[in-house]
This record gives structure tokens, sequence and C-alpha cells, in this order.
């Protein structure tokens, strides 16, 4: 739907807003905003947001109008209103929240406008998560479809997509929607961890997905739930346990350790028996210079040593650890004692002075 060239020219609703905002119709700014070129809708942006600082009720009209444009007949219409909705969402995310449920319909949908849609309501997940809580299901969902083009009758998977040929442009969009979309739900998850439960069950499944952004971000999801959903991330710790320990690109290792301790916390056994198997990977965290790292190397440690005492043998980078930080020293010498009676009895003196904040738990 173009512009009626009945409408005043964004400049003019933008002089009006500042000298009489009540002169103003908001849907005529909203018109601008979806249907306008850059110039225009940047000086359309302006009017809006002196409206809404001028008039009570501006945000509630604005949001109407853009609702109308995001269900009408139109594709081009619906996809040029979710393209504002996303360019709403940092500088005007109050008119966003008000047409959540028109971007998750459209989301929700094979039609076009789509990506537009979840990319909006991403946006608003990273700004306000709270309000994105409704489409948790709508960005989860576009997480799991990559464009995997098909050659032959066969399905060429994303590795070689990424590489070139004509789905190449289809796959990288596809993609940055699926990196934002993962990244709203890490927010979602750390604000609101209970309303992840639509979906928990696959995050697991994004831990073996081509892109790494998303590997690393669902690890994130999964520390955040750990506590909320034990039983959906200790159903995963194997995945986790081999994403920290061989995973070649940054940041999945370090987020998925991260998830492991989350859930150490309140399934120790679980965990020690996911990581035993890849106990000789942590020296990649015992042995960073950041001691959250190592510090989370130790803490895998313990529960590994917890459920299999000679996982951790020979122990050199742990004995390493005995000259380190208060945590990581004592997360080290609790490592070293399970690890073996001789250990124990050399890191007996060695406890008792940390204290006895030194404390093993077991679940089992």
């Amino acid at each position: 739907m173009p512009l009626s060239p009945d409408e005043p020219e964004a400049s003019v609703l933008c002089e009006r807003a500042r000298r009489e905002p009540e002169s103003v119709a908001v849907a005529a700014v909203v018109d601008h905003l979806v249907f306008g070129d850059r110039a225009t809708r940047r000086t359309a942006l302006e009017a809006y947001e002196t409206l809404v600082e001028r008039r009570p009720g501006a945000v509630e009209d604005a949001a109407t109008r853009l609702a109308e444009h995001l269900a009408a007949d139109d594709w081009g219409a619906r996809r040029r209103a979710a393209l504002t909705a996303r360019a709403l969402v940092e500088p005007a995310p109050e008119a966003v929240e008000g047409v959540v449920p028109e971007l998750r319909a459209l989301g929700d949908s094979r039609k076009p406008g789509r990506e537009a849609a979840v990319d909006a309501l991403a946006g608003l997940a990273l700004e306000r998560p709270e309000a994105a809580v409704p489409a948790v299901e709508v960005l989860a969902a576009i997480c799991h479809e990559p464009v995997e083009p098909v050659e032959g009758g066969q399905r060429v998977g994303p590795a070689r997509a990424s590489g070139g040929g004509p789905l190449a442009p289809e796959r990288e969009r596809r993609d940055r929607v699926r990196v934002r979309a993962i990244a709203g739900l890490t927010r979602i998850a750390a604000v609101e961890p209970a309303a992840m439960e639509p979906v928990v069950a696959g995050v697991g499944d994004l831990l073996s997905d081509d892109h790494n952004l998303v590997r690393a971000a669902a690890c994130e999801v999964l520390e955040a739930v750990a506590t909320t959903f034990p039983d959906e991330v200790a159903a995963v710790a194997d995945a986790l346990a081999e994403r920290a320990g061989s995973d070649p690109e940054q940041p999945v290792p370090w987020r998925a350790a991260d998830a492991l301790v989350a859930l150490a916390a309140v399934r120790p056994a679980r965990v020690g028996r996911a990581v035993a198997p890849v106990a000789a990977d942590l020296s990649r965290f015992l042995d960073s210079r950041e001691a959250d790292r190592r510090r989370t190397g130790a803490t895998l440690a313990v529960a590994a040593a917890a459920v299999r005492p000679t996982a951790l043998d020979p122990g050199a980078l742990l004995e390493d650890r005995l000259a380190d930080e208060d945590d990581v020293r004592a997360r080290a010498a609790t490592a070293l004692a399970l690890s073996g009676v001789g250990r124990a009895r050399a890191l007996r003196g060695f406890l008792a002075a940390d204290g006895g904040r030194t404390v093993v738990e077991r679940d089992d």
C-alpha cells in the first residue's frame, strides 16, 4: 500500500508535531515509517518521538496502525511493517510491544515477512525480554531451520551451503535471524527461565548446529534454565561435555562448561558422569589465563573425580592450581583428594588449612 498523495509530507508532520501535536494523525506518521524512503523514515521517526513526548496515547495509536499493516492482505505491506517494527525496537520499543501478537502470528507463518517479524521479536527480546515471552516458541522454531539446499535429491549440509552457490545469500540472511533469535532466547531465559518450558527440550538439539554462535547461545539458554528444568538439561549433559571438551570454535567450549557448572549445582553426579570421559580436555580451562575459566575447570574436575576417581590421573595441572586463587585452589584440592587415597592423605593438611571451605556434595 503506497503512501496516499493526500497525506502531508513527513517534514510537515514533524513540524506540526513540535508546534501542534494534537493536530497530527499518528497513523499518517506510521504510514511514512512503513512506506517512506530512508530520508522520509528518518523524519517520520523524529515526528513519532516528538509525539510520544507531547501527546498522550501516541504509542497506542502507533501500535494500532502498525498492527493493521502487519495483518494486511498485501504481503509487501506486511513485510515492510515487520521491517519497521524491527527498526523501532531500539528507539521506540514501546510501540513494538503493542504489536507482539501480530508479529508472532506472522512469524509463525510461512508467508512473506516471516523472517522480518521474527527479527523484530528477537530485537524486542534483547531490549525488553519480558515483553517477548509470548514469542518464545516462534523464536525457537526458526533456530531449527537453517537454509539447506538440495542437490540431486540429496540435502546439502549447512557447511557446504555456506561456502557459496545460489542459496548462499539466503543462508546468510537466515543465519543472521537465527543468531538473533537464539540470542533473544538467552535474554528471556535469564529473566524468566520458566517461560522456556515449551522449548527447552529442543534446545539441546541446537548443540550440534552448524553455526558456532547458535551452539554457544544454546549453551547459555541451558545454563539459565539448569536449576528450573534440571531433568531437561541433564538429558543433554553428555553433549554439553563434548562441546566443552572438543568444540573447535569459540565461545562454545566456555559456554558449554558454564552450563555444566550450573547443572552441577543440582545434579553433580550427572555432570560428573558426563565430564569424566573427557576429563583430559579440562586442560583448556585449567591452563587458562582467566581465573573464571580455571575455576570452571576445577569445578568440573571435582564433579568428574567424585564419580570416577581415576578420571583426572595424573592431575598435574590440578596440582599447579594449588597455588591459585582461594576458590580455584580449594576446588583443585578437592578434586585431587577425590582422585585417590594417597593424594587425599597428602592434601589433608591443606584442606584443614583452607578453613573447611571445601565441601564435596553428591546426589547419588
